[in-house]
């Protein structure tokens, strides 16, 4: 019987919880535009007009992971520091064994690679050109290729997974109608 309470006893001191965090630490946790919430920063700011489609602005903060094209290079790396004319970016050194800092001038940059994610359509376009290679494969495996349907099916499945991954993964050319900046929050 008194192991019983005692095991009770011993619960109700684990399930405790230790301190409970505060909204600020919260939101400094999650890192990137949370923590923009907390203090005046800057981030960089790509405003997007179509000529079809209405106004887009992408916002990348400190801590986002960036995809961008410049100085004829493509590179995939977490925002370090944005200041007026520039933004900074860890990259590894191999040599030394650690991450540098490399800065680029808003001007260098040639495209942004953005990440969209639409229901259905994003799926849709890494999962439809594989059903149509597996269309195609079957139907040459189970009727040695004799129905003449199969290439048109298979081939429509590919070009629309294709289309469709080109809709959730634009890349955008900086020009008159891509403009990237740098912004502050208050």
């Amino acid at each position: 019987m008194f192991w019983v309470f005692g095991l009770v006893a011993l619960t109700d001191s684990v399930a405790q919880p230790r301190d409970t965090l505060t909204t600020e630490q919260l939101l400094e946790r999650r890192g990137g535009s949370f923590a923009a919430r907390l203090r005046p920063s800057r981030y960089l700011a790509l405003d997007v007009n179509p000529t079809l489609g209405g106004f887009r602005r992408y916002r990348f903060f400190e801590g986002d992971e960036i995809r961008f094209k410049a100085r004829g290079q493509k590179f995939r790396e977490t925002l370090y520091e944005v200041t007026d004319s520039t933004f900074v970016v860890l990259m590894a050194n191999e040599v030394m064994n650690r991450d540098e800092p490399v800065a680029f001038r808003l001007g260098e940059v040639q495209k942004i690679y953005v990440d969209r994610r639409i229901p259905f359509i994003t799926a849709a376009g890494r999962l439809l050109p594989i059903a149509g290679g597996v269309y195609l494969l079957s139907s040459v495996v189970n009727n040695n290729f004799r129905a003449q349907s199969v290439l048109p099916v298979a081939g429509g499945m590919a070009v629309a997974g294709v289309i469709f991954n080109r809709l959730s993964s634009p890349r955008m050319r900086i020009n008159n109608n891509h403009r990237l900046k740098v912004l502050r929050t208050y």
